[in-house]
């Protein structure tokens, strides 16, 4: 058990508290800047985990599948939940709108999906990065932040933030469908040559 590994699996552990913070947001200020804490934490977990990892020479089998599944479970937990009309404010139109957590959280089943797939099929487990990959990644992390926050930053400025959200919705579901495309591409070479990279 490598300290990369005890990160991914904390971050694992972290997810339901923050999913329950998430629910309690509206209620209390505390909860809504409690999960956003949270999911800051997991986000610098994910990445701290993995260069430890390189650095000290400790990737493993196990690291390779724990660490995408920690994500996709922060993510698609996240996504929904923010989806939901009245969780961050008694303003329902305050949400993730479906059209991003239907293409993100799909993108995500289809990915844990594939893998198992090329797993079962090639023998090929590691995971299979992209710069598409991790840039979405880092997005979807962000706007779990900003949603969050945005209850009180639309206080202050709502045009203004209104459109932020906008475009910050668009650029993560444009990362997402490119890393998604890029992911195909990969999983059907790594299939045709029976798990072999170039």
């Amino acid at each position: 058990m490598s300290w990369p590994n005890r990160i991914t699996i904390l971050r694992l552990l972290l997810v339901p508290p923050f999913i329950l913070l998430l629910l309690a947001a509206r209620e209390s200020w505390g909860c809504r800047y409690g999960a956003l804490a949270m999911a800051l934490a997991m986000g610098v977990g994910d990445a701290v985990d993995g260069i430890v990892a390189r650095r000290t020479g400790t990737v493993t089998r196990i690291g390779s599948l724990l660490d995408p599944l920690a994500d996709y479970a922060l993510m698609i937990s996240a996504l929904i939940t923010l989806s939901i009309p009245g969780v961050l404010s008694d303003d329902p139109s305050l949400r993730l709108p479906y059209w991003v957590s239907v293409t993100l959280v799909s993108r995500a089943v289809f990915m844990l999906v594939g893998t198992v797939i090329v797993l079962l099929l090639s023998g090929f487990f590691q995971g299979l990065p992209s710069g598409s990959g991790k840039a979405a990644t880092v997005m979807q992390f962000v706007t779990i932040l900003a949603m969050c926050a945005a209850p009180d930053l639309l206080g202050l400025a709502p045009t203004a933030v209104w459109w932020a959200l906008y475009i910050l919705w668009a650029v993560t579901v444009a990362l997402g469908v490119v890393s998604w495309l890029g992911y195909i591409r990969t999983g059907s070479k790594l299939l045709a040559a029976g798990g072999h990279t170039e």
